[in-house]
């Protein structure tokens, strides 16, 4: 589960908890000082994406360590 959020500046107050299409106010920030706008936080819940196709983290570093191993490898059998 992904949750993505953003930040709105509204012209009227809103309750925690109210909802614009998918969003969700998830934190009241209040007013800004000289400015008639309410700050607000709002949350998306996001559905699992599917694998990138990317390798997992350290894999890439092991994949190096697996060919400089090889390299060696096949370099000591050469002088022998």
């Amino acid at each position: 589960m992904q949750m993505e959020t953003k930040y709105l500046r509204l012209p009227t107050p809103v309750m925690l908890g109210s909802r614009f299409d998918d969003w969700s106010v998830c934190w009241l920030g209040g007013w800004a000082k000289h400015r008639m706008f309410f700050l607000v936080m709002l949350v998306r819940v996001l559905p699992d994406r599917p694998h990138t196709g990317l390798p997992a983290l350290g894999t890439a570093r092991n994949e190096r360590r697996r060919q400089a191993r090889n390299a060696l490898e096949r370099n000591s059998e050469r002088e022998t």
